[in-house]
């Protein structure tokens, strides 16, 4: 009853009159609390072994937008680059390259991995995207994938007008919601992702939505590509990258021993093979690529 107690005309008239307006400081708490639900131990494990490995023509693409502009190959930062799958890619392109994370246990596993990989030349740290423990005018590359909604533009931008040298180049890319190839499987993975984990989702989701088009780098001179991959998967890996999602992991802290993402796991193994044990079923995905560049002047 006192619930609605606010559906009166009046006492509507009366809440949007006096009810206060919450600071917009509220919003920018919303945003940090979605970006360091990455933070975690068990979720920095599960980032590093469900994230997808980004194809080999986004370095291309890098490569080939520094050389035909000028630019150097001496030093990189990797920004949010989590357990350091996109840092790797870009060991053998530049003789120093760095990956920093907010997140000290993405670093854990960073360092583990690079350990494995023998990169001598890759170092890791922890760090913030708007505070860059990096001296001006020192890098040749930022990069940041799938992170870049997750910051302060302004405050990030000015951070890499900073520390970029002249004709430093900025490239920001990622990977849109996975498109499975069946149809069934689409539409049932299109259902979790806007109905199960509605409400769950941080604001700035939308900007993934859009595969960045709604987002500019700081530089005239930029473009910006966009392509499919497929992603050869089976169903407990699809499953497994379905977990590392900011939005699922906030809908397990407001619904505790939910059994939502095991019953996708159900429905999609009955249309992708009964017969067939899930370990074994192929849920290969098929996903848009984009990635923006821009050179400072």
């Amino acid at each position: 009853m006192a619930y609605r107690l606010f559906e009166a005309g009046s006492q509507a008239l009366t809440y949007a009159k006096f009810r206060p307006i919450y600071p917009p400081r509220i919003k920018e708490q919303s945003v940090i609390m979605a970006y360091r639900l990455f933070e975690a131990g068990s979720q920095a494990l599960t980032y590093a072994k469900f994230r997808p490995i980004y194809p080999p023509r986004i370095k291309e693409l890098i490569v080939s937008f520094i050389t035909s502009n000028g630019g150097k190959f001496n030093q990189m930062v990797d920004v949010a680059c989590g357990s350091g799958q996109s840092t790797f890619d870009m060991a053998g392109c530049f003789n120093t390259v760095h990956g920093i994370d907010i997140s000290q246990e993405q670093v854990n596993q960073a360092r583990k991995k690079c350990k494995e990989l023998k990169h001598e030349n890759v170092e890791f740290r922890t760090g913030s995207a708007e505070d860059l423990p990096f001296e001006d005018e020192s890098m040749d590359l930022v990069t940041c994938a799938e992170a870049l909604h997750w910051f302060d533009f302004n405050k990030f931008y000015a951070e890499v007008d900073r520390i970029l040298k002249p004709k430093g180049v900025l490239a920001a890319y990622g990977y849109g919601f996975p498109e499975p190839k069946h149809p069934i499987c689409g539409a049932l993975l299109t259902h979790f992702i806007w109905d199960t984990l509605k409400g769950c989702w941080a604001d700035r989701i939308k900007y993934i939505a859009s595969n960045y088009r709604d987002l500019e780098l700081p530089y005239s001179k930029s473009e910006r590509h966009d392509f499919y991959v497929d992603t050869a998967m089976k169903l407990p890996d699809a499953i497994g990258f379905i977990s590392s999602w900011s939005a699922y992991q906030r809908y397990c802290e407001l619904n505790p021993g939910s059994t939502a993402l095991s019953d996708l796991e159900r429905d999609l193994h009955k249309e992708l093979g009964y017969d067939v044990p899930k370990e074994l079923v192929d849920a290969t995905i098929n996903y848009p690529v984009f990635i923006l560049l821009a050179q400072k002047p």
